[in-house]
C-alpha cells in the first residue's frame, strides 16, 4: 500500500491542495498529516474554527470525491479549544480519521496516532508533556497559557508547573491502542524520537527528539514512524529525515514555512519499504 506524508502545513491551503493533486496523480489512496494542521499566525481563536469549518470541510468533500483515504491529527500549535470541532468534522466523513490517541486499520495495516510534544520555550503549552530527565528550556515568554475556548488559561510560574503538573510522554504512549501487529503498524507522532537526529535544531547543536519515543519505538519495532514538528531538522548540517531504531524505520520528512513556495512530503511504500522524500513547488 503507498500513502503520501505530509506535515505541518500550518493552514497554507497551497500545501494542501498540491498534497491532493500529488495523490490524484500518482494514485495514492492514502494520505497521512502529521499535525499542525491550521493557521498559527493572527488570532488563532477565531481563524482555526474558521479554517476547519470553511476549508476542511470542503477539502475533506475532494478527498472523497476522489476516494482517498485521510488520516490526520491536530499538533501543538492546532489549540486544544478546536479538538471537539475537529474530531466533530472528522466524523461527518466516511474516508476521513481524526488517529490522535486512536487505532486506524487501512488496508491490512494499523495507523496510531500521538500528538504530544516536549516543553518549548513559546507560550501556547498545549499538548506539552515532560519526562523524567528532561530539562526545561530557557522561556521567550514570561507567561504561558493553554488554550480554553475563548482565550488562555494563563500560567506565571511555567518552570514549577512544568515540573510539577504535567503529565508523563511514556504514560502518553502507555496509553494508546495497542497494535495488532507491529510488523503491519504505523505510528503517527508529532514529536520525532530523540538520538536520530531528526529533531535538529538550526539555530544551535541540540538534538530536542524525545527518550521515551525512542525508548517505545525500540520496544515496539513497529514497522515505520511517522515524525515532524521540527521544519528545519532535515535540512540542518547534522539533521536527518530518515533513520532506523533496530528495524523499524523513523521518517521526519520536515517543511518548508508557511507560503514557501516549496513543499516537502514523503510517498511511501509500506509493502516494498520504498520510502522517498520529495520537494515540490506548489505555485
Amino acid at each position: 500500500m503507498k500513502i503520501l506524508y505530509v506535515t505541518d502545513l500550518h493552514g497554507d491551503k497551497n500545501k494542501y491542495r498540491k498534497s491532493l493533486d500529488i495523490a490524484v496523480e500518482k494514485n495514492i489512496s492514502v494520505i497521512v498529516n502529521g499535525g499542525d494542521m491550521l493557521p498559527k499566525l493572527g488570532e488563532r481563536h477565531l481563524e482555526q474554527p474558521i479554517f476547519i469549518n470553511e476549508f476542511l470541510k470542503g477539502y475533506f468533500s475532494e478527498l472523497q470525491r476522489h476516494g482517498i483515504t485521510y488520516l490526520a491529527m491536530l499538533g501543538n500549535d492546532d489549540l486544544l479549544s478546536v479538538d471537539g470541532l475537529f474530531d466533530t468534522v472528522c466524523g461527518e466523513y466516511e474516508n476521513v480519521h481524526n488517529i490522535a490517541g486512536k487505532k486506524v486499520r487501512i488496508g491490512g495495516y494499523e495507523f496510531i496516532g500521538m500528538n504530544h510534544i516536549l516543553d518549548h520555550p513559546f507560550g501556547c503549552k498545549d499538548r506539552v508533556v515532560t519526562e523524567t530527565h528532561y530539562i526545561p528550556q530557557r522561556q521567550l515568554s514570561p507567561v504561558a497559557g493553554i488554550s480554553n475556548e475563548y482565550g488562555y488559561d494563563r500560567i506565571y510560574n511555567w518552570l514549577e508547573y512544568s515540573r510539577t503538573e504535567l503529565p508523563y510522554m511514556c504514560d502518553i504512549l502507555n496509553d494508546l491502542p495497542e497494535p495488532e501487529n507491529p510488523q503491519q503498524t504505523v505510528y503517527v507522532m508529532h514529536m520525532p524520537p530523540a538520538g536520530l537526529r531528526l529533531g535538529q535544531l538550526l539555530y544551535q547543536d541540540l538534538d530536542i527528539g524525545s527518550v521515551d519515543i525512542y525508548e517505545f519505538l525500540k520496544e515496539r519495532q513497529p514497522l515505520l514512524s511517522l515524525h515532524g514538528h521540527i521544519h528545519e531538522s532535515p535540512d540542518t548540517q547534522k539533521g536527518r529525515w530518515i533513520n532506523q531504531i533496530r528495524s523499524t524505520a523513523c521518517i521526519q520528512t520536515g517543511q518548508t514555512e508557511l507560503h514557501d513556495n516549496d513543499m516537502v512530503y514523503a510517498e511511501i511504500d509500506l509493502q516494498s519499504r520504498e520510502y522517498s522524500r520529495k520537494v515540490i513547488n506548489v505555485k
